[in-house]
This record gives structure tokens, sequence and C-alpha cells, in this order.
């Protein structure tokens, strides 16, 4: 998969001292990388499933294919910092003290079925925070990115979530994961009985982005990969969310499985509305 960087989509971002510098640097690397990588996906179109691993969980040649270019310009951009990718085989993340994390096609199953609903998403994390980031949807032509402390944008213009408080009034988006119905019920069908409008898109990342900017309100997921947040984590964040674990109703941490993400007056709200996530439940 050929990639060409088109120029540099992460401009608004100002420049920083010290480590600051460096996260924005590599916001803008992530953005320029996701859009080249997106584009390259949408003129391949490549959809054929290539490995299953699960009920209605697979990959097709375009997610190896961006994910091998990723890993590319991530070792030329940063070389010698460890990559954890959704097709790669898994690495010890808590010995990492600097940490690329990729999702090169998230929305695997919406691509393959040719709807537009899907992401390209890379994330940096150092001394256990996502420090910069960004998600690019090749369909819309639109990508997110933020680095800590400068700020998240959508096509270089400042983005920021909703001023919805309440959850009764809020659009929402939720997803059932992978794991068995015994185990994901509860919150799910306690939220469909008490938002305005609950809809599952199917590209984690691309829902928190956009609930980033405000298109969305309130984001629940039981069953999160580290790959389908990290990026989307730091963009929400930046535009003002509230990144909340649902098994302990604390910040969650970068990789966190179960989380709500919302502006902090409707985080605060829906988890008073919502049993939190015991471990046996998972």
């Amino acid at each position: 998969m050929p990639v060409r960087h088109p120029g540099s989509v992460g401009a608004s971002l100002a420049p920083r001292s010290g480590g600051k510098h460096r996260w924005s640097e590599h916001a803008r690397f992530a953005a320029e990388t996701a859009l080249a990588v997106g584009n390259a996906i949408v003129v391949e179109n490549v959809a054929i499933v290539t490995q299953k691993k699960g009920r209605a969980n697979f990959a097709t040649a375009a997610d190896h294919a961006a994910e091998a270019a990723i890993i590319a310009a991530i070792r030329a951009h940063d070389p010698g910092v460890p990559i954890l990718a959704e097709e790669s085989a898994a690495i010890d993340v808590g010995r990492a003290e600097r940490l690329w994390v990729v999702d090169p096609l998230d929305g695997t199953l919406n691509f393959s079925r040719g709807l537009p609903f899907y992401c390209v998403a890379i994330g940096y994390v150092e001394d256990g925070k996502v420090r910069a980031g960004a998600v690019h949807a090749p369909r819309t032509r639109e990508t997110f990115v933020a680095s800590e402390g400068a700020g998240a944008a959508l096509n270089g213009a400042p983005i920021r979530v909703s001023t919805t408080k309440d959850v009764s009034e809020a659009f929402a988006v939720a997803s059932l994961g992978f794991g068995s119905a015994s185990k994901r019920g509860s919150r799910f069908v306690a939220l469909n009985a008490t938002c305005a409008r609950l809809r599952i898109d199917g590209a984690a990342a691309l829902e928190i982005a956009y609930l980033a900017n405000g298109r969305i309100d309130l984001f629940l997921h039981e069953f999160l990969s580290p790959w389908d947040i990290a990026a989307a984590q730091i963009i929400a964040r930046e535009a003002g969310a509230a990144v909340v674990s649902l098994r302990t109703g604390s910040d969650a941490a970068w990789n966190e499985p179960a989380v709500v993400i919302g502006n902090p007056a409707l985080v605060r709200d829906a988890i008073a509305k919502m049993p939190l996530v015991k471990a046996k439940d998972r």
C-alpha cells in the first residue's frame, strides 16, 4: 500500500517546548500518516476477508496493508519505540515508557459491507497517558487530531464537545462489543431507556471523535481494546470531555476497556443513572 503524506493536517497544533513540543510533532505525524493511509484504503478498497477472529470480528486485506504501512512510517519517524497494533502480536504495554497504538482500520465490518463509517486511528502514549493522537475518516475526508495541552481540531479548526447535561436529552452511541449478551445487557438497556436517542455505528474511535466535535453527546462501551480508544481518547479530552471508567467511576486509564465519555456534567448524570460494570460481569 503506497503512502504519500499530503501535507500538514495538524498545523493548527501550536508548537510547545520540551515534551509538549514532541507531542505536537507526534500529533502532526499521526494526522498526516492516518490521512495518507486512509486515502490509500479508499483508492485500493481491498475488502477481502483474510482472517476470521470471531463472530462478526475479522480482518481484511486492507487492515493488514494499512497496518504494515503505518508501522513502517512510525519506525522511520520514531525509531525503536514499541508499537501496539490490532493485527500484530501483542506486546507488554505495561513495561513501555513510550508506545504507539494503532488501529489501521476501525470499523472493518462497515468497510467490508461498503458502509462509509470507518477510520484510521493512531495514538501516542508516554508515561502511561495518551499524549497525542489522530483519527481520519477517509469517506468524509475528516481528520481529527489532538496533543496534550494544545487542544483538538478537525481539519485544522478547533472543536469542542456538546453542552448537553441531562442523559434524557442526550444523543448517545453505545456498543455491544464481542462479549456474551449476559455480560453486556444491563447498562445498554438502562441507557436505551434513559437517553433521547441511542445508536450503534460500529467504529469506536470515530464515534469518540464525533463526540469531540459535538455531533454525539455520550459514548458508552464495555469491551474496548487499547487501539479502539487510545487515539480518540486524547481528542475527546482536549475537546473538553471526561473519560470515566465504568468499572470504578473514576478517570479512565488510556487502555480502559469500559468507559463512558461526554462533557463532565453529562457523564456524572449518566453514571448516576446506570450501574457500574462489575469485574465478575466481564
